[in-house]
């Protein structure tokens, strides 16, 4: 039902599986994993019955922006199809909305599906129309077709545009011919359809290509992005994002790269359909892993002056992260809240500091695998329920800013809005019912959110947060700092108490202590509770039974640097800013 060994690795990814199946510890998450679908055999669904999950939410489209789709492989004893299902309520639940079929052949949606929201017009298409591509394969595997769909109605039905390529036989192996994998993008005025491509299969096992058009119809001649001079070299599952300075990534996996296996590989460009002549780079983590198979690639310009690169792998269930505009010395691996599977998609969430991390499963699983996302915290945000004053050097105004479990915000005339920081500190402003944008705004908070509620990080000016390191549940553990906040003991209760607050870690229940290093103990000791001294928009952190301030033991911004309580000294570990996350 699918194509055995599409890469060398599938004995890798079924152990893997098996791996985090059996051995993955339950714990607490900062989100938890959130199912948009189930298949059943009482259905119909033969294993592994669902795979190669992509989502979007919808920014184009006017009243309906915020709207998520997912569409996935699915895998019964009938011709296949790529669902279409949608979310209205920031992902909490989802429903069925339409199908996309293969009118063109009667095969089958096969496999690889890939759904995108045109940003502005393609020759007779509207911004905001919806675009789904994937494979056409009859039951035999004996050819290979990226057909493109078109729905002007948010989805609800579909309408061929075109062909993009033919292929030959859907195997991987020499001598066959098929094309795998279609990615899509616009740029300039073009659709850009990028695809693995076996046809040369004389001298490239398998490539990375593009073609181009201006309508979605008419396609210009195939376009090299990634060929290896070794005729086993197979790069393939191709994505693309924009990195900011006018600069782009690609990431893709590397089979029979000079290591073996199929690491995650990376190339930069200042032209989305040149990646041929750029430089390539395999993926290697500060912990020293090289994450393998089916990379997928988003960028956000919030996270400092480079933004951030996110990449998720099929190898791992970790993140890949970059703030420093893709420097190969400069990647780190941060935990994902969401389970592991065949080719993880991501999709940016509109305040630009969260991604939905969704899976379809393992390949060749022998059971039915779920369509299932987390939501990942991968750079500083708002703090939800703040006060703030928003100014662009035209207009100011005074308001509190709460997010939406949609990932807007809405300001006190209960207008919503997408508020991504970028590069340069300052905010864009972009209407959730128009679409319109307002760049150049700069956001000072001015009174905190309601502490008693939600979930809070605790950041200082070196960048890092406040953690108990590797979620410890034990009392006297001492807190330290780190680098990223996504995990449970990553986060921080505020709980009222006579003269402040205790500050109880969201892991393990047990509350900030005094004792001259900085401890988690039982609740309810004088030495627990702390007020918090304005400094502009950050804090010190002050302890009211001995008045010494949260510090950073030697005020370094090393990662596991441990806390303790020091007199005022105004050096960056002593100033935090209080978020909150959640609401």
């Amino acid at each position: 039902m699918f194509p055995a060994n599409r890469s060398v690795r599938v004995a890798l990814l079924t152990a893997a599986a098996l791996v985090l199946a059996v051995c993955a510890p339950a714990q607490a998450q900062t989100s938890s994993v959130q199912t948009v679908f189930t298949p059943t055999a009482a259905a119909g669904y033969v294993n592994p019955g669902v795979m190669y999950a992509r989502a979007l939410t919808l920014q184009h489209n006017g009243s309906a922006n915020g709207t998520m789709l997912s569409t996935f492989e699915v895998y019964t004893n009938s011709t296949p199809y790529f669902p279409v299902y949608q979310s209205t309520d920031g992902g909490h639940s989802w429903s069925y909305l339409s199908r996309v079929t293969d009118t063109v052949n009667g095969f089958g949606m096969r496999w690889n599906p890939q759904i995108y929201e045109l940003p502005a017009a393609l020759g007779k298409l509207p911004a905001g129309t919806l675009l789904a591509s994937g494979l056409s394969v009859p039951a035999d595997r004996s050819s290979t077709e990226i057909l493109l769909y078109a729905s002007t109605d948010r989805g609800k039905s579909w309408k061929l545009l075109s062909s993009v390529a033919k292929g030959g036989p859907a195997w991987v192996n020499d001598p066959n011919t098929p094309i795998w994998e279609p990615f899509l993008l616009m740029t300039n005025g073009r659709l850009i359809v990028y695809y693995s491509d076996q046809r040369q299969n004389s001298v490239h096992s398998q490539k990375l290509v593009h073609q181009t058009s201006t309508d979605g119809v008419h396609w210009r001649p195939v376009v090299d992005d990634v060929a290896y001079a070794a005729q086993s070299a197979r790069p393939g599952m191709a994505t693309v994002a924009p990195i900011g300075g006018g600069r782009w990534i690609m990431t893709y996996e590397y089979c029979g790269a000079p290591a073996g296996s199929c690491p995650a590989y990376y190339r930069i460009a200042t032209d989305p359909e040149k990646f041929a002549a750029a430089d390539d780079h395999q993926i290697v983590l500060d912990d020293g892993s090289k994450p393998c198979c089916q990379p997928y690639v988003v960028w956000t310009p919030s996270g400092g002056p480079n933004g951030t690169i996110v990449v998720t792998t099929g190898g791992q269930t970790a993140l890949s992260i970059n703030t420093a505009g893709g420097d190969p010395t400069a990647w780190r691996s941060q935990a994902s809240n969401a389970p592991g599977g065949y080719s993880r998609s991501l999709m940016l969430m509109p305040d630009g500091n969260t991604v939905m991390t969704l899976t379809g499963g393992y390949h060749d699983s022998n059971y039915l695998n779920q369509v299932q996302y987390a939501f990942d915290h991968i750079a500083p945000g708002i703090s939800s329920g703040a006060t703030y004053t928003l100014t662009n050097g035209r207009t100011t105004l005074t308001s509190p800013i709460t997010r939406q479990s949609d990932g807007y915000f809405r300001l006190k005339d209960a207008q919503e809005w997408s508020i991504v920081q970028q590069t340069d500190g300052s905010y864009t402003l972009t209407s959730r019912s128009n679409g319109d944008s307002s760049p150049q705004w700069t956001l000072t908070q001015t009174v905190l959110p309601d502490l008693t509620t939600g979930d809070f990080t605790l950041q200082n000016d070196f960048g890092k947060y406040l953690e108990i390191p590797g979620g410890s549940t034990a009392a006297g553990t001492q807190a330290d700092q780190w680098w990223y906040a996504n995990q449970p003991w990553h986060l921080w209760h505020f709980a009222a108490a006579a003269g402040g607050y205790r500050i109880v870690n969201a892991q393990s229940g047990l509350a900030l202590t005094d004792n001259g290093s900085i401890t988690q103990t039982a609740a309810g000791g004088d030495d627990q509770v702390w007020t918090l001294v304005p400094h502009g928009s950050r804090y010190l952190v002050k302890n009211v039974s001995t008045g010494k301030f949260l510090t950073i033991a030697k005020s370094v911004p090393t990662d596991l640097a441990k806390a303790l309580s020091w007199n005022e000294i105004d050096t960056p570990d002593q100033y935090w800013t209080v978020r909150r996350i959640n609401n």
